[in-house]
């Protein structure tokens, strides 16, 4: 049995699980945004998930793989019923103590959920990725240059002022969260934060302005961006000709049609993308590069969910597949 954590609309993960079922192999996909699979027990013979589908009862620990693709188990699978209190049976029942107690019963959840991320992760056999659904951009971007790689020049500022200051010194400006920023469906649309460029008219207007403490860094002026997806130790990677088109000059992720190619990244740069890797412990991932005008490297970002899916197909990699057999036996094979 093969274990998935992953989302419902996450189109990577079912073009796996296409392989893995064409190879006859069982996989339990647990998306973090339905409830499905519903947290049963722990106990000395295993941690225990309901299909309430089928009703059919799960035990995790028997899982000979697992893919920690996205998000995980989330409150509502392993608490499945609306947290409600009998205010008649406490002796005060003013909403300090209420939202105290609810506090208490998500802190509880999420003690349970990282002690079964850890017994899972620890205990079976095949790892892909880990129970790290989100990095640091902040500590990764210092990682990179402890590593040898070329980062934007990057400032955290909170007002105004600060902004025209750090222009003056860096140069135009692009900004983004510091977090993995907003990724979201809701009614049948889908939510994204991009990298922006910052115009005059936005000095102009906030000059004087007070925000919540922001990154911006400096504008490469680049070449081509490199999207590259590192699994075991071997990088698939994917030059996109972006800089041509005004609507992904800043960010290819506003997707245009772009010219894509495969792409052979420098045997230097990826020594160095081998070891950042190896120092955050993981085993895939995907790599955010720009080639600027003057063929340097510039490190961008790391993303331990992986996506692969952009780069599968105009490359001809096939990596639905590649994942699919590490997955099966540990290697990367295609066979």
């Amino acid at each position: 049995m093969i274990l998935i954590f992953t989302i419902k609309f996450d189109y990577s993960s079912t073009c796996v699980i296409r392989w893995l079922n064409h190879y006859g192999v069982k996989v339990v996909r647990i998306n973090g945004d339905d409830n499905t699979y519903q947290f049963d027990a722990i106990n000395s013979k295993g941690i225990f998930f309901r299909n309430t589908l089928t009703d059919e009862l799960i035990n995790l620990r028997e899982a000979t793989a697992c893919w920690w693709r996205r998000t995980g188990i989330t409150h509502n699978q392993l608490n499945d019923k609306t947290f409600q209190i009998d205010r008649n049976r406490l002796v005060s029942t003013n909403e300090f103590l209420l939202s105290h107690i609810k506090g208490h019963v998500n802190e509880e959840m999420l003690a349970l959920k990282d002690y079964i991320f850890e017994i899972l992760y620890n205990t079976i056999p095949i790892n892909l990725g880990k129970p790290l659904f989100d990095l640091n951009r902040l500590i990764i971007l210092d990682l990179a240059d402890k590593y040898e790689l070329k980062v934007p020049q990057f400032e955290i500022i909170k007002d105004g002022k600060q902004l025209i200051e750090s222009q003056k010194k860096i140069g135009n400006v692009v900004t983004k969260a510091i977090s993995n920023g907003i990724y979201s469906d809701y009614q049948g649309k889908r939510y994204y934060t991009y990298t922006e460029l910052l115009e005059n008219e936005f000095y102009e207007s906030n000059h004087q302005n007070t925000f919540s403490p922001s990154l911006i860094s400096e504008l490469v002026e680049k070449k081509y961006e490199i999207r590259s997806f590192y699994i075991e130790g071997k990088f698939y990677s994917m030059a996109i000709f972006s800089q041509s088109n005004e609507k992904t000059r800043i960010d290819f992720r506003k997707y245009a049609n772009n010219k894509n190619v495969p792409y052979q990244l420098p045997l230097e740069i990826e020594e160095k993308l081998i070891r950042l890797f190896k120092k955050l412990d993981l085993n895939c991932g995907s790599v955010d590069l720009i080639v600027d005008k003057q063929d340097n490297f510039i490190f961008l970002e790391i993303n331990p969910v992986g996506q692969f899916g952009m780069t599968s197909e105009p490359c001809n990699y096939n990596l639905e597949k590649i994942v699919a057999n590490y997955l099966r036996n540990g290697r990367i094979r295609t066979n």
